[in-house]
């Protein structure tokens, strides 16, 4: 019976004194930087502040027209180190699908 109760009291101590990970913040700048008839070429720039480096994150941009349905996405897989990292790349997509965005999404799932 004690050492079960030392055994939960152990394990209570090193789940209080052990950092968190916290996910995380990203921040993301989209660009128009050409337009043409029938083709838009977009710019992309993310900012990511992390409290660890992670080997892979999953980064989606999803972009949505004016009823939040997705119309066009972007995914690419970061590695991201401790601190701050940015990347960034180009993107084309049609010009009839750039006219119906209204919004985009980020998301970045990171595993181990």
């Amino acid at each position: 019976m004690r050492k079960g109760i030392l055994l939960f009291c152990l394990v209570a101590l090193v789940s209080i004194t052990s950092p968190i990970s916290a996910k995380p913040k990203v921040s993301c700048e989209v660009k128009l930087l050409a337009q043409h008839e029938t083709l838009v070429t977009l710019g992309w720039e993310v900012t990511v502040q992390s409290d660890r480096a992670w080997d892979a994150c999953d980064l989606t941009i999803s972009f949505q027209d004016d009823k939040g349905r997705e119309i066009h996405a972007l995914r690419e897989t970061l590695q991201l180190k401790a601190g701050s990292s940015t990347h960034s790349g180009h993107e084309i997509c049609d010009a009839s699908v750039w006219k119906r965005v209204k919004k985009y999404d980020i998301t970045l799932d990171c595993v181990f």
